[in-house]
């Protein structure tokens, strides 16, 4: 390994690890700080970001159910017992990825001129992680996050998308297709049969192709002059139907419509919104199918 790439090993292994402190509302130091171009107030906004709206497990959005746990989290464990480093509470957790990542790009970057076999399962492990359990989610969620964040997160986002970027560019093999699409190519569009049906689809980013923030359903709500309670997502969305089923269903037609296009407008950068595109596409066309005979 050349001196030029053990450098950017570490480079990448400390900009992974300094942003997983920001996300858990840690504040590096100043010439850190200073390093990565983002500002106090920043990383206040970050952590407040990912407190109230945007919970950042990764099996949330990698289960059929959209919870936490299940064999998403099971899995990202095995990694830290692969390195030897203890597996913290909630190894799915976005910071406890991004330090993860971090520890073995670390390893990568200490493997000496000669160990090929160990360099390569290095590399392999460092990829099916960003492959399988950081980049299926984590890109179109900082897309969401910077959307509902704007401006104060906005240096911090892009770091992560920049480091996830510059990662998959050293491989050249595409990241694979997740079950769930392979199904979705083949299934028929249908209406949803009730407003129960609906809430567990639109509930389950996995399904659904689309991200939805506490922050969403208020505006939603505001703009149909319907009531909001305060709860889940689920609760709140059921409560919402209560009121005015046919008039939410199209309120979020729209929504999830102008979701597919933002992961559209960034999908040539990152494969994987290729595949969060079609799934909200789906969405969007159960929704009108279910909209039709009123």
């Amino acid at each position: 390994m050349t001196r030029y790439m053990t450098t950017t090993l570490l480079a990448q292994a400390e900009v992974a690890i300094a942003l997983a402190e920001i996300s858990e509302g840690v504040v590096p130091s100043a010439a850190l700080l200073d390093a990565l171009g983002i500002d106090r107030s920043g990383c206040e906004a970050i952590n407040a970001l990912l407190v109230s709206e945007l919970p950042p497990f990764a099996s949330i959005y990698l289960s059929l159910d959209g919870n936490i746990g299940g064999e998403s989290q099971a899995e990202i464990a095995g990694f830290y017992r692969a390195i030897s480093v203890k597996v913290p509470p909630n190894p799915d957790y976005l910071s406890s990825l991004l330090y993860l990542l971090g520890q073995i790009i670390k390893k990568e970057a200490e493997v000496v001129d000669g160990e090929t076999a160990r360099s390569r399962a290095i590399e392999i492990a460092k990829l099916t992680l960003l492959r399988q359990h950081i980049a299926p989610w984590l890109v179109p969620y900082l897309q969401r996050a910077e959307q509902i964040a704007g401006a104060d997160a906005s240096v911090w986002i892009a770091l992560t998308l920049d480091l996830i970027a510059s990662i998959l560019e050293s491989s050249e093999v595409p990241t694979p297709k997740q079950p769930i699409d392979e199904d979705l190519d083949q299934s028929q569009i249908e209406s949803f049969a009730n407003s129960v049906e609906f809430i567990d689809w639109i509930t389950s980013p996995l399904l659904s192709g689309v991200i939805v923030a506490p922050s969403d359903l208020v505006s939603i709500a505001k703009s149909l002059g319907l009531a909001t309670r305060i709860g889940r997502k689920r609760f709140v969305l059921e409560g919402l139907f209560q009121q005015g089923g046919r008039e939410l269903l199209a309120a979020i037609g729209q929504f999830v419509a102008e979701q597919g296009d933002l992961y559209l407008s960034r999908s040539s950068e990152f494969e994987v919104l290729q595949s969060w595109s079609k799934r909200a596409i789906i969405t969007h066309k159960r929704v009108l199918a279910t909209l039709a005979p009123y």
